[in-house]
C-alpha cells in the first residue's frame, strides 16, 4: 500500500453511506462489509492497484463505503500501521466520514428511548471516530435542537467538522486534509481526551452543555450503583445526561473491568477484555460524562455514596463475591489471560 488517499464512509444506513461516497467520488470507489480485518485487506490491496496503475506521483484516492456494523476504527487504524510498517508514514487516511439522520439521533438523545442499545453504540462510534461527521435530515429538528445536536457532536468529537447533507455535493466540500486521520481515531473522542486531561467540569457560555471527569480508585457496590443510576443519573434529576463512557469496577466482580458507556436514556455496562491484574487496566473508575445542565455536585454526591465504604473495603473480595448483584452476568475471564491474586 502506497500513495493511495483514503477515505472511510459509514452510516447506521447502507443507503446513506454509499449515497455519501458516491458525492465525494475522487473517482475510485468500493463498498466493503465484513470484519475489520477482511475489510483493510482489501481497500490495502485496491489502494495497491491503484499506486501502480496510476503512479506513485498522481493525485488519487479511493472513497470507501462501509456496511453498518462494520468497526471503522479497526479499519483505519489497520490501514495507518501497515502504512507505517511499510513506508514509515501513516498519513493515508484523508477522511473518515460519518453520516447521521439528525431527527433519529436527536429521537436516541432526548425521546428518552431505552431499547435502542444498538444503534445507540453504533451512533456514538459513528461520532467519536470521524473527522467528518455529515447530517442529514435536519429539517424536521427545531433550531434549537438543531443547535444542542451539533454542540453535542463537538464534544463527542472535539476534531471532527459537523456537515449538513445537501452542504456536502463533492470532494472538494470536505475539509482539506493531510491524510492524518488514523491519529485521531488512536485517541481523539472526547471521552478520552476527558479521562486522559486536566480536571474537566467544563460548561461551555453558548450552550446549556457540561462536561465532568469522574475519578476514584474504590469499587462500586453493586446495590447502591444501581440505585444511583435509577435515581440520581436519570434525566431530570441532576440535570439530563447525554453521553458518558469509560471504565468501572464493581466489588462483586473483582476479576473484571468494566466498560461504561450510555447514549441518551441507555446505559450498557460490559465487561471489557482486561482482567483487574493487568498492569495497564484502568484503576478503580474513570467515567466522562457530558449533558445539559448537569448539577456535577449532585452526581459526584451520587456517584460517591456508590462506592465502598472503609469497613466494607477491608472485608476483601471473598465477602464482596457474595453481595446481591442486579447486573447483567458477564462471561467468565479466559484462566490464560493472566494469574488472580487477590
Amino acid at each position: 500500500m502506497l500513495v493511495a488517499s483514503i477515505t472511510l464512509v459509514s452510516a447506521l444506513h447502507v443507503a446513506d453511506a454509499v449515497d455519501t461516497a458516491a458525492r465525494i467520488d475522487t473517482g475510485h470507489r468500493m463498498h466493503l462489509g465484513g470484519d475489520a480485518v477482511s475489510v483493510a485487506r482489501a481497500v490495502a490491496e485496491r489502494a495497491d492497484r491503484l499506486d501502480r496503475l496510476c503512479g506513485p506521483d498522481a493525485d488519487h484516492g479511493l472513497v470507501v463505503s462501509l456496511a453498518p456494523g462494520t468497526d471503522v476504527r479497526a479499519v483505519g487504524m489497520m490501514l495507518a500501521n501497515a502504512a507505517r510498517a511499510e513506508h514509515g508514514d501513516d498519513r493515508i487516511l484523508r477522511h473518515v466520514v460519518s453520516v447521521l439522520r439528525a431527527d433519529d439521533v436527536a429521537r436516541l438523545l432526548w425521546g428518552d428511548v431505552d431499547d435502542a442499545f444498538v444503534a445507540a453504540d453504533r451512533i456514538a462510534s459513528l461520532v467519536e471516530y470521524a473527522t467528518v461527521v455529515v447530517l442529514d435530515r435536519i429539517e424536521p429538528l427545531s433550531g434549537r435542537r438543531r443547535r444542542a445536536l451539533v454542540s453535542l457532536l463537538h464534544r463527542l468529537a472535539p476534531n471532527a467538522v459537523v456537515l449538513a447533507g445537501p452542504a456536502v455535493r463533492g470532494p472538494r466540500d470536505l475539509p482539506v486534509s493531510n491524510g492524518g486521520a488514523a491519529r485521531f481515531l488512536a485517541s481523539g473522542a472526547g471521552w478520552m481526551r476527558g479521562l486522559s486531561g486536566a480536571a474537566d467540569h467544563g460548561r461551555d457560555e453558548h450552550d446549556d452543555l457540561v462536561t465532568l471527569r469522574y475519578r476514584e480508585p474504590l469499587p462500586f457496590h453493586p446495590g447502591r450503583l444501581a440505585t444511583t443510576i435509577e435515581q440520581d443519573l436519570a434525566p431530570g434529576v441532576n440535570g439530563r445526561v447525554l453521553r458518558s463512557k469509560g471504565f468501572f469496577r464493581l466489588a462483586s466482580r473483582p476479576d473484571h473491568v468494566g466498560s461504561w458507556s450510555s447514549l441518551g436514556a441507555m446505559l450498557a455496562l460490559d465487561p471489557t477484555a482486561n482482567a483487574s491484574w493487568d498492569p495497564d487496566a484502568p484503576i478503580g473508575q474513570a467515567i466522562w460524562f457530558v449533558g445539559e445542565r448537569l448539577d456535577v455536585p449532585g452526581i459526584e454526591r451520587a456517584l460517591d455514596r456508590a462506592l465502598l465504604t472503609p469497613s466494607e473495603l477491608l472485608a476483601g473480595p471473598d465477602l464482596w463475591r457474595t453481595w446481591a448483584d442486579p447486573f447483567p452476568v458477564w462471561p467468565a475471564l479466559d484462566p490464560s489471560h493472566g494469574h488472580h491474586g487477590d
